[in-house]
């Protein structure tokens, strides 16, 4: 299906280009744009890149050494109406670097009727497009990986309830994807949905909503599993989350849910006021139905964005804080029992094409097929600042700071463990004699400095360059360097005469 997916995109993209070539007509805009990337570890080409020369980039970047990146961006509207249009584009990259690569990062159709949307391909996703640009990102499809495969149908952003006058909105997605061959469940079906709800009045905006993610069906390496069940009786208890009837399916997707779920409580106020205007938000992070009655209710993100409007230097703040470390455990248990973003059927977990998918502080060690979890990382707590402006008119800065306190992952907390019922009575858990939180903790702070203006004159080619930097236990003392260049053309129109 997902080669289908890819055979229809590019045949619906010729056909409706060669139509309008024929038409003899002024086809519909296109915008183009192609630029350069260099990005290296100051102490040598073959060491690791500094924590955010690589996260939240598409994936476009190779974290294990020196970048050279070459990249052609495009979109077309193919045709644009008052109430409907179709938009195609894609992202095109060639990349040398200790691990090279050739590919689309994007390529993609959007049709849009009304308010709503359906897209198809690889695109950067609905849900993350809603993160700030200084946000650590999503903890559910961020920035951090290259974008899944999928189809998706959804409202374009906000869409009023009739009969409200645009007080009561509402957001939703429906989505079904595709991920890699290479994983230790190959080939697993993505299942996507979020809804969310808001009240907008005067100078308050209060939003409420529920994203889940599934991954389900593919074959697992484990001959003991196998295939794990599809179709569309075990798709529909995945839309609803619940258990599978199949006699063949894994213990736990009987008792629990189908596949492995990250899903989350999303909430948010904004407010506005003449000198500025404010969001605080909150998300509640879910990793099974125990998480859902708010067993770790501590655990997900806080944050606050800033935004002034009548000071030229800073348009926006924004401070932001982690915590991952409750996940559903017991008093008596190590924290972190869940394994965020690990599962014990799908072993490669909330990752694709070695990256993590959601929210970049969760560290994977880039394996996929193996079986052995790949989120190394998972019990964080941190506090992180984001800041944007202008120095001047043309010469545009953003800075983060990211402070982590890293505990790894609920393993390195047991010197010896024992039968459960030696401690408790609730069955499934884990009794152990532990270590201190302060025998695993490792600080990091990893900093960016990004500089970014165009070339007098000529606001078509831009430039910026970029400082980073790692001081800690946790990646060891990095500094890095980012030098990009990029040629953007807008509105350009093709004519072809008959």
């Amino acid at each position: 299906m997902k080669t289908l997916l890819y055979i229809s995109l590019f045949s619906c993209i010729s056909s409706a280009v060669i139509a309008q070539v024929r038409s003899g007509d002024e086809t519909a805009d296109f915008k183009l744009k192609a630029g350069t990337i260099f990005t290296s570890n100051v102490s040598g080409l073959n060491s690791e890149l500094p924590f955010w020369l690589h996260a939240n980039r598409d994936g476009t970047i190779d974290q294990s050494s020196a970048n050279a990146l070459l990249y052609v961006d495009g979109s077309s509207y193919l045709y644009k109406g008052r109430d409907f249009s179709v938009e195609t584009g894609g992202r095109f990259i060639s990349r040398y670097s200790d691990d090279s690569a050739i590919n689309f990062n994007e390529l993609y159709v959007h049709a849009t009727a009304y308010s709503f949307k359906l897209s198809a391909g690889r695109f950067i996703d609905p849900l993350a497009s809603k993160e700030d640009e200084l946000s650590t990102g999503s903890f559910m499809i961020s920035r951090n990986a290259t974008p899944i495969p999928k189809v998706a149908f959804y409202t374009d952003g906000f869409t009023g309830v009739p009969g409200t006058q645009g007080i009561i909105r509402y957001n939703a997605l429906f989505a079904h994807g595709w991920f890699e061959d290479d994983r230790y469940v190959q080939s697993p079906y993505l299942h996507q949905k979020y809804f969310y709800l808001s009240i907008k009045y005067a100078f308050f905006d209060a939003v409420g909503g529920i994203v889940h993610n599934v991954q389900w069906a593919g074959e697992s390496q484990n001959p003991n599993v196998g295939q794990l069940p599809s179709g569309w009786d075990t798709f529909s208890t995945v839309v609803f989350a619940r258990g599978s009837k199949n006699e063949d399916a894994p213990g736990g997707e009987q008792t629990n849910a189908v596949g492995n779920s990250v899903a989350a409580y999303d909430f948010s106020l904004g407010l506005f006021f003449k000198d500025f205007d404010m969001r605080a938000y909150r998300l509640f992070y879910l990793e099974d139905k125990v998480s859902t009655r708010f067993r770790s209710p501590w655990d997900g993100v806080w944050g606050l964005t800033i935004k002034p409007k009548n000071i030229p230097l800073v348009k926006n703040f924004l401070w932001e804080h982690i915590n991952t470390k409750r996940q559903d455990s017991f008093d008596f248990e190590p924290y972190g029992t869940s394994r965020y973003y690990n599962n014990f059927i799908y072993r490669t977990g909330w990752t694709y094409n070695r990256r993590v998918i959601g929210n970049p502080l969760l560290l994977s060690d880039g394996a996929d097929g193996s079986d052995d979890y790949p989120v190394y990382n998972n019990i964080i707590i941190g506090h992180h600042f984001g800041i944007s402006g202008s120095l001047l008119a043309d010469i545009n800065f953003t800075i983060k700071y990211t402070f982590t306190r890293n505990y790894g992952v609920f393993e390195e907390q047991i010197i010896t463990q024992y039968h459960y019922s030696e401690c408790s009575d609730i069955p499934d858990t884990i009794c152990a004699d532990l270590r201190p939180l302060e025998e695993v903790k490792k600080i990091n702070h990893s900093f960016i400095l990004e500089v970014s203006s165009t070339i007098p004159n000529n606001e078509s080619i831009k430039y910026g360059v970029s400082l980073t930097s790692d001081f800690g236990e946790l990646y060891g003392d990095r500094l890095g360097l980012m030098v990009n260049l990029e040629w953007e053309i807008q509105d350009l129109k093709l004519r072809i005469k008959d």
